[in-house]
C-alpha cells in the first residue's frame, strides 16, 4: 500500500473532469478550479484512518424528520460466506443463486452489508415529547415543537434507541438539512424545526463524546450525493435529477399546503427521483442476501416487509406499525418507502466512499478508480 498523507500525489495532469469523477467517486465537492479538487482529494485521502485488523465501522445512518426519522444500522458484510442469523425464507431462497458470486467492486456498485437494524418512527410519539416532565422556562408555546420539549425529544432518541443499538455505532450519519426548498426566498416553519433537530442532535452527540458516555465520529451527508453515487452506477440519468429535496408531506404546515416542484427542463423531480432509488434497492433486495444481507430477525422481517411493499404484494396479516413490531413478528410497511430508502442508501454509500478513498492510497489507485468506466 502507498504511503498516506503528503505521500499520495493527485497528477496535474489530470483533466478538470478526471479530478470532479474522483472528486464524486468519494463525495466530495466537485465544484472548484484544479487546485482545488486536488487539494480536497489529497486531504481526504491524508484523513482516512488506516484499518485496524478484525474491526470495521457500525455505522448508524439517519434520514431526519419529525414525524418521519428513518434510520439503519449497518457494517460491512464478511467476504466469506457465512451463515445468515435468521433462517433464510422459501422467497429468499428463490430469490437468491446458491452459486451466486459477490460482483466484482466497481467504484459505483452497493458495498456489500449486513443490516443489524431498520426502521422508521415518529419523534412526537416519544414521552418526551408529550410535555410530560416539568413546564418549558422559555415562552414559545408552540408546543412539541419548542425548543426545549425538541431538546427532550432529541436526548430521548439518543439514550433510548441510538445508545441501545447492537452493535454500538462508531459512526453516525446525519442527513444534512436545506434551510430554503426549491431557492424560495421565504423559510419554512417545517424547515426551522428539522433544522433545529439536526442541530440539536450534533450538539448532543459533540457532548456524549467529550464526556466519555459515547465514542464514535458523527458526518454530516449531503444528500443529493447519494443518491447520484448509485444511480450513475445504474445508468439511470443521475445527471438529470433535481438536486432540491422536496418537503415531506407530513413535516409541511398543512395549513399552507405541501410545496409541489415543478419540472425543470427535461430533469427529473425529486419525487422521480425517490422512485428511481425504491427501484434500484428493490432490485438489490430481489438478488436474496447477496448485497445485503440480515444481521438479525427484526432486520430480516424488515426486508422482507420492504421487498413486499415495493413490489405491491400483499400480506394476509393486518398492518403493524413498524414502531409497534417486535423482535421476530412480521411486519407489514405501507408504500411510503423513501424514508428507510434513504437512511439504508446513505449509510451504503458512505462505506463505498471510504472505500474509493482508502484505494486512492494505494498504487496505482487514482487509475484504477478512472478505469471504471461506469
Amino acid at each position: 500500500m502507498a504511503a498516506r498523507g503528503p505521500a499520495l500525489v493527485i497528477p496535474r495532469s489530470l483533466r478538470a473532469e478526471q479530478l470532479k469523477r474522483l472528486s464524486f467517486l468519494c463525495g466530495l465537492p466537485v465544484g472548484g478550479r484544479k487546485d482545488d479538487l486536488i487539494a480536497r482529494l489529497t486531504a481526504a485521502a491524508a484523513a482516512s484512518p488506516a484499518p485496524k485488523p478484525r474491526s470495521s465501522p457500525a455505522v448508524l445512518s439517519i434520514d431526519l424528520g419529525i414525524r418521519n426519522l428513518a434510520f439503519s444500522l449497518l457494517t460491512p458484510a464478511v467476504t466469506s460466506s457465512t451463515p445468515s442469523s435468521r433462517k433464510t425464507s422459501a422467497k429468499s431462497k428463490k430469490r437468491s443463486n446458491a452459486n451466486a458470486v459477490p460482483p466484482p467492486f466497481l467504484s459505483t456498485s452497493p458495498p456489500p452489508i449486513t443490516l443489524h437494524a431498520w426502521q422508521r418512527l415518529s419523534l412526537l410519539e416519544n414521552p418526551a415529547s408529550q410535555n410530560g416532565d416539568e413546564p418549558a422556562l422559555d415562552v414559545d408555546t408552540t408546543g412539541q415543537f419548542a425548543p426545549a420539549t425538541l431538546a427532550q425529544t432529541a436526548n430521548f432518541f439518543l439514550r433510548e434507541t441510538v445508545l441501545k443499538l447492537n452493535p454500538l455505532p462508531t459512526h453516525i450519519l446525519i442527513e444534512r438539512q436545506r434551510w430554503r426548498s426549491g431557492g424560495a426566498a421565504a423559510i419554512q416553519e417545517w424547515t426551522v424545526r428539522v433544522n433545529t433537530l439536526e442541530a440539536m442532535l450534533h450538539a448532543s452527540l459533540r457532548t456524549m463524546r467529550d464526556v466519555g458516555v459515547w465514542k464514535g465520529d458523527v458526518v454530516s451527508i449531503r444528500p443529493e450525493r447519494v443518491g447520484l453515487l448509485f444511480l450513475d452506477a445504474a445508468n439511470l440519468g443521475a445527471q438529470e435529477i433535481v438536486e432540491d429535496e422536496e418537503p415531506e408531506e407530513d413535516e409541511a404546515d398543512t395549513s399552507t399546503g405541501k410545496s409541489k416542484k415543478k419540472r425543470r427542463g427535461g430533469r427529473k423531480t425529486s419525487a422521480e427521483a425517490k422512485k428511481l432509488k425504491i427501484g434500484l434497492l428493490g432490485g438489490w433486495l430481489s438478488q436474496g442476501d447477496l448485497i445485503i444481507q440480515p444481521g438479525s430477525v427484526g432486520a430480516g422481517h424488515m426486508l422482507d416487509a420492504y421487498r413486499d411493499a415495493s413490489t405491491g404484494t400483499k400480506r394476509s396479516k393486518s398492518k403493524r406499525a413498524v414502531s409497534e413490531s417486535e423482535e421476530g413478528t412480521p411486519v407489514t410497511l405501507d408504500r411510503k418507502l423513501d424514508d428507510l430508502t434513504d437512511s439504508l442508501m446513505q449509510g451504503m454509500a458512505w462505506l463505498r466512499w471510504r472505500e474509493n478513498i482508502a484505494l486512492l492510497q494505494q498504487e496505482n489507485g487514482v487509475e484504477q478508480l478512472l478505469g471504471d468506466n461506469r
